[in-house]
């Protein structure tokens, strides 16, 4: 996991694992997470920024530390009054459609200025991308996420712009957020069509040169993901 100048390490392993714990649903209300060595590994951060991420969450109340025990999931006191997670998810989406909405003001301009200032070989990433997409099956979801961020990091990496290279990481984080927000509300059928369906469209327009066809084939693509949103 890499960090950027917006977001500390340790603040993006908390939010991982938040997602991990209410969209997710991998850990439960007093459930012990794995072991520092076998997270961290499995999260791709030094056990430092793990406990790190896990101070900020249990000062949160979201983790339990017991000494000589483990790392906990918090039990709320009383879920009759708050269904575990139903708050989080509701941040969470507000969260995503944000993003969605600066997205969709950032990433049209973004293919036009790839298809401007893109090498021929990082042009040919972008179609590969989408090619790789359409040829996964729906149901691989961890293989689809991964695809989608390489799409649109492939795009940003071909503007050449200092700018837009800064909010790489976070744009790879928005992407991931999209796609687990939407199986956890029961739209990832339709975000994961979204993407093979328009990813192959702006491949088409980046073949042929076309940046007013590929601006407006992104501009569909996300304008889709923020109603599929909206209308969960």
């Amino acid at each position: 996991m890499k960090s950027n100048e917006f977001i500390p390490v340790s603040q993006m392993v908390a939010n991982e694992l938040s997602d991990m714990i209410f969209l997710q649903k991998l850990y439960k209300p007093n459930e012990k997470l794995p072991n520092e060595h076998d997270l961290s590994a499995q999260l791709g951060v030094s056990r430092a920024t793990l406990r790190e991420a896990i101070k900020l969450l249990a000062a949160k109340g979201v983790l339990t530390i017991k000494r000589g025990s483990g790392t906990f999931v918090t039990a709320p006191e009383n879920q009759t009054t708050d269904v575990f997670g139903l708050t989080y998810l509701e941040d969470k989406m507000k969260l995503v459609n944000s993003w969605f909405e600066f997205r969709l003001i950032l990433e049209p301009s973004c293919i036009r200025l790839a298809i401007q200032n893109g090498t021929p070989e990082e042009l040919q990433a972008i179609i590969d991308s989408a090619n790789r997409m359409n040829a996964l099956e729906k149901g691989a979801k961890e293989e689809v996420i991964k695809e989608d961020q390489i799409f649109h990091i492939a795009i940003a990496t071909a503007t050449h712009n200092d700018i837009i290279q800064l909010i790489m990481p976070s744009l790879a984080t928005a992407v991931r957020d999209s796609i687990i927000t939407a199986t956890q509300i029961g739209t990832d059928v339709k975000s994961i069509d979204n993407a093979m369906t328009y990813h192959g469209k702006m491949a088409e327009f980046i073949e042929m040169g076309d940046a007013d066809g590929a601006a407006m084939a992104m501009r569909y693509h996300l304008t889709k993901g923020i109603k599929d949103l909206n209308n969960s």
